[in-house]
């Protein structure tokens, strides 16, 4: 595939500090890249460096094959979404997706034919004689997204597009941003701290954090195989089942121990056999994971614990169990008929274990 943008070892430095430190990957045309990671890890810089608004200390970027380095902004063929939605406030939502293609002096019915097109896939067409300034969060964001997008060029970098937004209106502009893609056919990448956007819309994703590219890969290999153990938790909010256990030599044998009064299957003991780390995690999304009042045949951990309740979320219910102060959870698509309290098994399935080493978080299987 032919690549539209290549970053090579880019180095960032600001008063002193190293933020982008050789961050380097690749996009290819057509393709949604997302840079995935926690606030202040870097990506509105790195969007601003590719787009030209900054200048790298090292390192080079490549558009189309062509090093760009000292090619200014203008002539870069890049339209970029900042996160803070600049609008122009005293002018109406048509004549702010008009603006970029007002200054390149395109013709006035090509400039009326694109503007009327984009806001019809935004579906914002009933707000184009609006004030920027009358819009509401929302609206002010498609119209962000339609004016970036409004400005013909081979790459649209995208800061934060769905930020300060409430669930139900990010889920909206999800849904209209995957047509979006399929419909322009261009090449896109995307700066977000929030997992759900990288996973409902990347066709790959760059996990960057402290200025370093963590992991690159597709959503669904960053989600179930995270290459750290705070990707992970990250990836998750947190909701990952884990369990510590420990190797140890006596009499010529490999003995494992957890704190935990858990039965590890037959496969799962020779994996850790296999591992060459002595202290390990066992992680595991709850969507592997079980939670009933009685679970035969469990190849993985089971452990036994009580019932402390669910939450509904929507299309799932994400039940809890409890043992030695350690939360346990599972998805489950019916309503538990489970009492507070009453006694259950837990079984987390070896089919979704991920290995990591407790002292350097690294995934080690």
């Amino acid at each position: 595939m032919e690549k539209a943008l290549i970053v090579s070892e880019i180095v960032k430095k600001i008063r002193g500090k190293e933020v982008l430190k050789n961050v380097s990957f690749e996009v290819e045309k057509g393709q949604l890249l997302v840079l995935l990671g926690p606030p202040g890890s870097g990506k509105t810089t790195l969007l601003k460096i590719i787009a030209g608004l900054e200048k790298q200390d090292s390192g080079s970027i490549y558009i189309n094959g062509v090093r760009v380095d000292e090619t200014p902004p203008y002539e870069r063929k890049v339209s970029m979404v900042f996160e803070t939605l600049a609008l122009y406030s005293h002018m109406t939502v048509y004549e702010n997706i008009a603006s970029p293609m007002v200054a390149e002096k395109k013709p006035k019915d090509f400039i009326d034919k694109r503007v009327r097109e984009i806001a019809g896939i935004l579906r914002i067409e009933h707000l184009l004689d609006r004030r920027a300034d009358k819009l509401s969060g929302g609206e002010r964001q498609r119209v962000a997204v339609a004016r970036a997008l409004a400005k013909e060029a081979e790459i649209y970098l995208l800061d934060e597009p769905f930020s300060n937004l409430d669930a139900k209106i990010r889920y909206a502009l999800r849904t209209e941003f995957k047509k979006l893609k399929t419909i322009l056919g261009k090449t896109l990448v995307l700066a977000t701290s929030d997992p759900l956007d990288a996973l409902a819309l990347g066709d790959a994703v760059v996990f960057i954090e402290k200025g370093e590219v963590v992991q690159r890969s597709t959503p669904v290999e960053l989600y179930y195989k995270p290459s750290r153990l705070d990707i992970a938790r990250y990836l998750t909010g947190k909701i990952l089942n884990e369990v510590i256990v420990k190797k140890k030599a006596e009499g010529g044998k490999t003995v494992i121990m957890s704190e935990l009064d858990i039965a590890i299957s037959e496969s799962v003991l020779r994996d850790l056999q296999e591992i060459p780390a002595e202290n390990i995690v066992l992680a595991s999304h709850p969507d592997t994971a079980i939670i009933e009042k009685s679970v035969e045949n469990c190849d993985g951990l089971k452990l036994k614990g009580r019932f402390l309740g669910y939450e509904y979320r929507g299309s799932e219910f994400l039940v809890f169990a409890e043992y030695k102060n350690h939360l346990f959870k599972a998805l489950k698509y019916e309503k538990p008929l489970i009492d507070f309290n009453e006694p259950v098994e837990v079984c987390i399935s070896r089919e979704g274990l991920n290995f990591y080493n407790l002292d350097t978080g690294a995934l080690v299987r």
